[in-house]
């Protein structure tokens, strides 16, 4: 008889991730609304549940995925308690933009979190160990550069295009 072998935690995978914040999204300020609406504004509001993955893979920094799921609901909910929710003409937008604010007042003390010595100790074992992770939060960040309008690249590559002429 084999010998009882603990399973280990699994840690969540990126849409796992997306799916319960959209999914916090839709529960907390479109559950009266039909589901048309949600689905034309669900590819925006997966840009605003990714952005702050792009903002700490602009600097180089990672956290874990249940503190990156903690701080977006604590934003969620500082935005149902504190947001003037009854004004809000589009929501995904209103919700960047929340966020977007959060990080520019406490993204410091996010990047000094993400800079921790136990973070990159966690990191360290987890490739001694042979057990390799792969960082959902920049697993994330793709998932945001993926989403990007494609107005913005190919005005970019425009412009681009035009300072050559010049």
């Amino acid at each position: 008889m084999k010998a009882h072998v603990e399973e280990r935690p699994k840690q969540p995978v990126p849409a796992e991730i997306v799916g319960d914040l959209l999914a916090s999204i839709r529960g907390a300020f479109y559950g009266d609304l039909d589901g048309k609406q949600w689905h034309q504004e669900k590819r925006f509001l997966m840009r605003v549940v990714t952005w702050p993955a792009a903002w700490f893979n602009r600097r180089g920094v990672t956290i874990r995925p249940d503190r990156y799921k903690a701080i977006f609901l604590g934003i969620l909910d500082g935005i149902k308690v504190h947001g003037a929710t009854a004004a809000v003409k589009f929501w995904p937008g209103y919700l960047l933009r929340c966020v977007q604010e959060h990080f520019r007042h406490h993204g410091d003390a996010y990047y000094e979190e993400g800079k921790a010595m136990r973070a990159t100790v966690e990191r360290a074992l987890s490739q001694v160990t042979g057990r390799p992770q792969t960082d959902p939060v920049e697993a994330l960040a793709h998932v945001h550069a993926v989403l990007a309008p494609r107005r913005t690249r190919a005005r970019s590559r425009f412009l681009k295009r035009q300072l050559d002429l010049i």
